[in-house]
């Protein structure tokens, strides 16, 4: 199924200790990446006035690690071995089944942090999440709970670089990164994956299911002022790019995991506070329609047409005329089945109107393959070209040298031997004037290449006398 897009980061997302993408996420297995991805989110999920975890040690079950982080049953021994020994997280109080007279007890954890001044970025320096100040991404939950829970270790890889290279960076302004240049190599590199086409599966996955979309394709070229990596970018719902009254609208609800008890039931803390205030959409203000039609202007009035012809009532049609130009209007008609409407397709029509909403993924793919095709094909072009250019070059080379060793053929004896001498006395190393006296065939090369420089020279008695003998 496709993915909507993230939610923006004003509401559903937790800041995220960077560590986990630049030491737990490359290095360690996909069990242990899904156990530390679900103790951050409940850890860091919820917190109080004072901005500090509510519940710091999480009781967890093998229950729990199956049903919420996506952990197989046979894994779990095994994540939860290498995330201690890699100092991710402590145990403190180890699960105890039942016995006789004694109940059973659930297994407790907590994230293990580093209250020292340095920031650790990789496992061998790594002793707990850095705890001071700084260091941290927002990152939406929907990457914890649906994409590290569901989706394979090289996608969360890809999706996790993508995030943390774009809204993991912010300006002295406090905007967010939007788009990052990422070359294989530097994927690679950066999550630890060795395996190219594995990489480019998981790319390609993440495209097409919604998580990123590649914004321009890169470029390989020789030249290094040339050659561009791709730029990717985070693909977010489209009610997060869409403004009201200036302000953007934040989602109305958030999806958070249930907190499990020491005694196996489910509730619900009576007292938490989200990390950011939540607001519920803002509607647009609509003057309602008056009697008798709408009266445009005259310079409106192919686009109020357009919109009529589009579905819409007079007083719609002639506020977004009046919004936006008739190029613009074109464009959202001619993209909206691309963006299959399901239900209220007027609506989502309206709304891409007035957000000026970006073209849709899917035509952005289409083009992108189609320019792919032609560059390919004009990359075969060119290497047949240069093949040619090639081809033709040497057999050029090979007339010529096959003209001047006809040439070398109709010298006296006397001539030979001045040549032959001359080409011995260029030979500046024992080893080839030993070669020279002994082979005959590199002999013969050598004193052709002095007879070719001898043609080119310009000396005039030299280059009549061979031509003499050409003819």
């Amino acid at each position: 199924m496709r993915f909507n897009g993230f939610e923006h980061l004003t509401a559903n997302y937790l800041y995220c200790p960077n560590q986990f993408f630049d030491v737990c996420l490359p290095h360690h297995s996909r069990g242990t990446v899904r156990l530390v991805a679900y103790l951050l989110r409940k850890t860091l999920g919820w917190l109080d006035t004072e901005g500090n975890p509510i519940e710091q040690d999480i009781s967890i079950s093998y229950r729990d690690l199956i049903s919420e982080a996506g952990i197989s049953r046979g894994a779990i021994r095994k994540a939860l071995d290498e995330a201690v020994a890699a100092g991710f997280i402590i145990c403190i109080q180890q699960g105890k089944a039942n016995g006789n007279n004694q109940a059973a007890e659930t297994a407790q954890y907590a994230l293990r942090w580093d209250t020292g001044n340095d920031y650790a970025k990789t496992p061998e320096t790594f002793n707990g999440f850095f705890a001071g100040e700084g260091y941290r991404t927002p990152i939406p939950n929907s990457f914890f709970d649906l994409i590290v829970r569901q989706e394979t270790l090289a996608v969360v890889k890809v999706v996790g670089t993508v995030l943390r290279h774009t809204v993991g960076y912010q300006n002295q302004f406090g905007g967010r990164r939007q788009i990052a240049p990422l070359s294989y190599s530097y994927i690679q590199k950066y999550v630890n994956l060795s395996d190219r086409s594995t990489l480019s599966a998981a790319i390609q996955h993440a495209i097409e299911t919604g998580y990123i979309h590649c914004v321009q394709k890169g470029g390989i070229d020789p030249s290094h002022t040339i050659r561009r990596p791709s730029t990717y970018a985070i693909r977010w719902h489209v009610q997060a790019n869409r403004e009201v009254s200036g302000s953007k609208i934040r989602p109305a609800t958030r999806q958070r995991y249930k907190i499990q008890t020491s005694n196996g039931s489910e509730t619900r803390p009576a007292k938490r506070f989200k990390n950011q205030t939540e607001e519920k959409p803002q509607e647009n203000n609509t003057d309602k329609q008056q009697n008798g039609p709408a009266v445009v202007a005259v310079e409106n009035l192919e686009s109020f047409q357009l919109l009529q012809h589009a579905g819409f009532d007079d007083e719609i049609a002639k506020d977004l005329s009046q919004k936006r130009g008739l190029e613009e209007i074109q464009q959202q008609i001619e993209w909206l089945p691309h963006r299959n409407p399901d239900r209220n397709s007027l609506g989502m029509l309206r709304r891409a109107i007035e957000g000026n909403w970006l073209k849709p993924d899917s035509l952005l793919i289409q083009e992108k393959k189609h320019q792919s095709l032609q560059n390919n094909h004009a990359e075969a072009v060119e290497t047949q070209i240069e093949e040619e250019l090639v081809s033709a070059a040497k057999r050029e080379k090979k007339r010529l040298r096959e003209q001047v060793r006809s040439i070398w053929n109709e010298l006296t004896f006397d001539e030979q031997a001045k040549i032959e001498q001359t080409a011995l006395e260029q030979l500046d190393c024992e080893f080839f004037r030993d070669r020279f006296k002994k082979r005959e065939e590199y002999r013969l090369s050598q004193c052709l290449d002095v007879l070719s420089v001898q043609l080119g020279s310009g000396d005039r008695e030299v280059k009549s006398r061979f031509q003499l003998i050409a003819q």
